[in-house]
């Protein structure tokens, strides 16, 4: 029973849905923020970036991993057990990501924090990529400490904001996901601590330094 609940935790708060988990906090928490955009284009928005850095990277490596799945039956491909199995998604994902935060500043008229979320968020994909070719970093606790930075740091930038409900919440599932990674046995403590640490650090300071 255990290991099913672990399971479902890590799928439902899977790392490519953190931006998607994020945005929608921000639109229905603090529409401060992320003005001017009005709550009608909001939903827009989510769905851009549901598709953009969700679906299409999980298509990307479904088709990356497409040999590995025909072989085995099983979706258990997906989950990327091996550490090098690792590195091309990632880089691939890493791509998709710029491909976003580039349309989200180019051709989008939102707020800057939308657009450092995704930078952030990208970099954050890029560094863990990176460090995948030495050690097996968590991306499930890279996005839970990336969440838990981006609340922090907007807190304290927008206090008007009501981020503290939001924060405490995402405290919660970031324990209870990190929990499940480690009791899966997919990943060692010091992978979940690498790649919370890298999250936390990426995001709480991308917020503090280049928002304003």
């Amino acid at each position: 029973m255990a290991k099913k609940v672990s399971i479902a935790v890590s799928v439902v708060l899977h790392p490519l849905l953190m931006p998607t988990f994020l945005f929608a906090l921000l639109f229905y928490y603090a529409p401060v923020i992320i003005e001017p955009v009005n709550p009608k284009a909001a939903i827009y928005l989510l769905m851009a970036v549901f598709i953009t850095t969700f679906l299409l990277p999980m298509i990307s490596i479904t088709a990356l991993r497409f040999s590995d799945i025909y072989r085995s039956g099983k979706f258990y491909a997906l989950s990327l057990p091996q550490r090098k199995d690792r590195i091309l998604p990632f880089f691939f994902t890493s791509l998709f990501y710029m491909i976003t935060t580039y349309m989200f500043f180019s051709k989008f008229k939102v707020s800057q924090i939308l657009v450092i979320i995704l930078a952030a968020s990208t970099l954050i994909i890029l560094l863990v990529s990176i460090i995948t070719f030495f050690l097996k970093v968590s991306a499930h606790s890279a996005s839970a400490g990336a969440m838990i930075g981006f609340l922090l740091a907007l807190g304290f930038k927008f206090p008007q904001s009501k981020m503290l409900w939001p924060l405490i919440l995402i405290l919660i599932l970031g324990g209870v996901v990190m929990s499940s990674r480690l009791y899966l046995d997919t990943h060692k403590p010091v992978d979940v601590l690498v790649g919370s640490i890298l999250g936390l650090s990426v995001s709480l300071s991308s917020i503090l330094i280049f928002s304003y």
